[in-house]
């Protein structure tokens, strides 16, 4: 097994060798002469790479954004058919259940790409990995850690590189995953589709958080892995111009033992999770190389990861760690334009560390894919807390893309059509189909603390071509924890409502 502190940052020629090759890979087409007259258009997409999307285009008008659009998630599809370890039918799941064989030239491309990455990380980023990923699966399963000794002999067995590629030929030793990177590397060559299109240019292009910027700075927010839940404060907002962002963490995803969450990611030296960073994101010149080392740096931790970004030009990167502190590159403040302090205990009126918790669920309708352009319409969600008089206190979410019809969401928009003002500071997008929370800390929209007493928690949700729920759950606030569940409906599944202690990772 190599030990974690055999890991050592490669030196810059082969670095700047592998940066060069990324670039090219992923490389923003020549860019076009400023176009005049141009118009924003959004398209969100569900079930892409088994996440949602998002597309920001400016184009002279609707007809050219929509030919852009279906180039870009045409594109999408075609290297899903290549790349995806998810779909039985890829052509990388059918060579690697053949043991080999010729691969096309966009697989060989990503095979090559991981190669180097695996060879610049010294093992950091393994594709081979998915052996462990099975391992633990398994274990998890059947309620119990892996043993030591398998988890060192699967480690051990990772020293070996899981393919060899040789005069076109595959020969595949052991399954793997491109996954780290895969995601990115779509993102950019799709990306490329929307120069195609005369009058089009990019704004953003993401999948599942992974994002391809276009030539004019954008903001980006990049979520604080210590306050996950859905309205939790945001860590920082960048702003990128012709270049992406990504970001990788376990604190979302993993396996949990015994009451403890651990990291989906997992360190390919040890076998064990990478519980130490919560997450991390990095800014590059392209999606491949932000997505790689985005995974990278979970698993060498701050002292080594940042070590190896600092040697890597026009790359930056922010850790959160397990402790709560935050470490970033020494660049990556020219590019931050707001950060979010810790919040203190905003309400002194509740116990110590008593926050209120909303769990629910967006349900995807059965007939998900029967309207519009990439299938189902998002529904609008508001969810906020009322006192006994039904005077509203705090929104804790306006979910909705156009204002004009956040007039749908009927009693949200009743009760608050004199503080225009808060759609501003609350007014967020559209969410996919999954599982959400939202937090609470006892404060009204003003920020004052409110007493202990009687409150009502509302989720209001409308969807086009759905339907319409109000759903009302009321909840006593003092001194004592508690939690209460409410049933599902048509657009919303089953959730509950939890008063208590929460540390920084949630309740």
């Amino acid at each position: 097994m190599v030990s974690p502190l055999a890991h050592r940052v490669l030196p810059l020629p082969l670095l700047g060798s592998l940066l060069a090759a990324t670039f090219w890979l992923g490389a923003q087409p020549r860019a076009q002469e400023p176009t005049q007259g141009l118009h924003e258009f959004r398209f969100a997409r569900e079930d892409v790479l088994g996440s949602s999307s998002s597309l920001v285009l400016k184009a002279a008008n609707e007809a050219a954004a929509h030919r852009a659009e279906t180039a870009v998630f045409e594109e999408v599809t075609r290297l899903a058919s290549v790349l995806s370890t998810w779909d039985a039918s890829s052509e990388i799941t059918r060579l690697m259940a053949a043991g080999g064989g010729r691969p096309s030239a966009d697989l060989t491309t990503a095979l090559q790409l991981a190669a180097r990455w695996r060879t610049a990380s010294q093992g950091a980023f393994e594709p081979g990995i998915a052996k462990l990923v099975s391992l633990w699966t398994e274990s998890c399963k059947n309620g119990k850690f892996p043993a030591d000794a398998e988890l060192a002999s699967a480690a051990a067995s990772l020293q070996e590189p899981a393919w060899t590629l040789a005069e076109g030929q595959l020969t595949v030793r052991t399954p793997f995953t491109l996954d780290a990177l895969a995601k990115g590397h779509i993102v950019d060559l799709a990306s490329q589709k929307v120069q195609t299109v005369p009058g089009c240019e990019l704004v953003s292009f993401q999948i599942g958080g992974d994002t391809r910027l276009g030539k004019t700075a954008s903001p980006i927010a990049l979520a604080d892995p210590r306050h996950p839940a859905a309205n939790g404060a945001m860590l920082m907002t960048l702003r990128v111009a012709s270049g992406a962002v990504a970001s990788s963490g376990g604190y979302a995803r993993g396996f949990d033992l015994d009451g403890v969450h651990h990291s989906h990611i997992l360190d390919p030296r040890t076998g064990k999770p990478c519980d130490g960073v919560l997450g991390a994101s990095v800014v590059a010149k392209d999606t491949a190389t932000a997505d790689a080392l985005a995974t990278i740096l979970c698993v060498l931790g701050p002292t080594e990861g940042l070590r190896l970004i600092e040697g890597m030009p026009g790359t930056e990167a922010v850790l959160v760690t397990a402790d709560g502190k935050v470490h970033a590159s020494k660049g990556l403040h020219a590019l931050v334009v707001e950060t979010t302090p810790e919040a203190a205990q905003a309400n002194s009126n509740w116990p110590k560390d008593f926050a209120l918790q909303v769990d629910f669920e967006i349900k995807a309708p059965a007939t998900s894919g029967a309207r519009g352009r990439g299938g189902w319409k998002r529904p609008y969600i508001a969810v906020w807390i009322e006192d006994l008089t039904g005077t509203p206190a705090r929104t804790l979410c306006l979910w909705g893309d156009e204002r004009r019809w956040l007039r749908e969401l009927r009693r949200w928009s009743r009760q608050n059509a004199e503080t225009p003002r808060l759609i501003e500071l609350v007014s967020q997008a559209t969410r996919k189909a999954g599982s959400y929370t939202l937090t609470w800390d006892g404060t009204d929209d003003e920020g004052r603390a409110l007493a202990p007493g009687r409150y009502t928690v509302i989720l209001e949700a409308s969807r086009e071509h759905g339907s319409y729920q109000l759903m009302r759950k009321e909840i006593d606030l003092g001194q004592t924890a508690f939690h209460v569940e409410f049933e599902d409906n048509e657009e919303i599944g089953k959730g509950k409502i939890t008063f208590g202690k929460v540390g920084k990772k949630g309740s």
